[in-house]
């Protein structure tokens, strides 16, 4: 009767077995993708990226703006009055002017101006007057204007583009990294799952053989076929999560060309590739010290507020010379047009003694109230950026050093763990030889087995762990690119 009623457990346990079989999924993928590729393809297609990349072209186009004050301006000016068959005047004035560097415009022009009632000071002869000449700043504007400044700080503009670029480039590949090792992590964690559900389904089956032959209780392969289903949840659950880590990890793979950006995400087959990095040559290679030096002229937050530090220096250098008067003059040189063919206008012995004209203009406000207030506005923000930069660049440079030690700690820990992985493995051979000659249990194998992967999946947090603030060490040095 007993050996009938365990067959009928075996049975009915083999069959209810059945359906959790047909469940799990062990297929090994075959196509890796590492993190080299992964950022490959967030650098070239990512719109995050590519947004990123056209603020080096708004700089430049800023600077073309800039520029673009220096052009020479072609103008032209006509006025005429005519009342009761009178003309009263007609004017025409006609010149190029070539504005350049040094806050000067120099003038070529003409002009002719007729009329019953025209003002004396716009007579000329009767085929009107060539006139060339220059106005020039003596005073305010003379060695720093609103076109110059308008220049330098667009020049700084460039730089400071970059700077912006790289951050927003680098803060898309910090959080496309994490979701890449938590990816790496899932597929791993699935992967020691999915041994331990094998490793339990066959000693079950072994079991159930043993039931069979009578050479172990039923009660035993009860407690083995538990621990099998035990596996199998761990290992759905486990496959769950890596298939949402893979769909996170997906977000940030794109496929684009010039007009649209085309989401993509990884074929079934794809998996994170078994790539972490030496720990101990990375922590060699890139100290302390070096990535600190590195932050002082890379990092782009701290670019920026140098950057923004040139900009107000140019900007309250313009501010003090708002304090000067605004002396301003205008001088023209008069030239008759040649009735010649040959010849554009009359030569003539003195023209820089008498065919001239000369204009002088003189304004200086007497309390310079708006002036002095620029100018002191322009000195508290340099001052403001002087603290900003000191107390952003102890934040970076704190980042790092947390970080770093962060790195350091884990490379002990991970080297400490790897022992442990190795004893809980020989704990668990040992056990399993010492059931197989019959002086342990399926209880005390379960609990060897269960140290062993909490021992491993330890491991494998630590190594992501480390993987990730590798990564964040990167960002806070401010590495363009997060290459190192």
């Amino acid at each position: 009767m007993k050996i009938k009623l365990s067959l009928l457990l075996v049975f009915l346990l083999f069959t209810f077995s059945i359906p959790l079989f047909a469940q799990v999924d062990s297929t090994v993928s075959t196509q890796g993708l590492s993190l080299e590729e992964y950022f490959d393809n967030i650098l070239q297609h990512h719109p995050i990226v590519r947004q990123a990349k056209t603020l080096n072209e708004m700089a430049r186009q800023e600077l073309r703006l800039a520029r673009g004050n220096f052009d020479p301006k072609l103008k032209s000016k006509f006025n005429t009055k005519e009342f009761g068959g009178t003309q009263y005047y007609e004017t025409w004035d006609s010149k190029l002017e070539v504005p350049i560097w040094f806050n000067t415009d120099i003038n070529i022009g003409y002009e002719q101006n007729d009329g019953t009632y025209l003002n004396e000071q716009l007579s000329n002869t009767s085929d009107g007057l060539m006139y060339a000449g220059l106005s020039l700043p003596l005073g305010r504007g003379l060695f720093i204007d609103e076109r110059r400044a308008s220049v330098r700080q667009a020049q700084l503009m460039q730089s400071m583009a970059e700077a912006d670029k790289v951050k927003a480039i680098n803060k898309v590949l910090l959080s496309a990294a994490k979701a890449y090792w938590d990816w790496y992590y899932a597929y791993q964690y699935y992967t020691i799952v999915t041994e331990v559900r094998s490793l339990a389904e066959e000693r079950y089956n072994g079991i159930v053989q043993q039931v069979i032959n009578g050479d172990v209780a039923p009660f035993d392969s009860l407690k083995a076929f538990i621990n099998f289903q035990e596996r199998v949840v761990e290992q759905e659950q486990a496959e769950l999560e890596y298939t949402n880590a893979s769909i996170q990890a997906s977000a940030f793979m794109w496929l684009s060309n010039e007009d649209e950006s085309i989401p993509l995400q990884f074929a079934r087959e794809t998996y994170p590739q078994l790539n972490p990095s030496n720990s101990e040559e990375f922590l060699d290679l890139t100290t302390l010290k070096v990535l600190q030096d590195s932050a002082r002229l890379l990092h782009p937050e701290i670019v920026k507020l140098d950057l923004k530090n040139q900009q107000l220096k140019i900007d309250q250098r313009l501010s003090r010379e708002w304090l000067k008067p605004e002396i301003n003059l205008k001088y023209n040189v008069l030239l008759k047009p040649s009735k010649e063919e040959n010849t554009l206008f009359e030569p003539s012995s003195d023209i820089f003694a008498n065919d001239y004209k000369l204009g002088l203009e003189v304004y200086f406000p007497l309390l310079l109230r708006k002036e002095r207030a620029k100018l002191q506005q322009n000195t508290i923000k340099l001052e403001q950026n002087y603290y900003e930069r000191v107390n952003q660049f102890r934040e970076v440079e704190n980042s790092i050093e947390k970080t770093y030690n962060t790195l350091s700690n884990i490379v002990e820990l991970r080297a400490m763990q790897e022992q442990m992985v190795d004893n809980y493995q020989r704990l668990l051979n040992g056990e399993l030889t010492k059931f197989e000659n019959g002086e342990s249990s399926i209880f005390l194998i379960n609990t060897r087995e269960t140290e062993l992967l909490d021992a491993k999946v330890k491991l494998l947090k630590l190594s992501t762990k480390y993987e990730k603030a590798k990564i964040e060490l990167l960002y806070a040095a401010g590495v363009p690119y997060l290459q190192n």
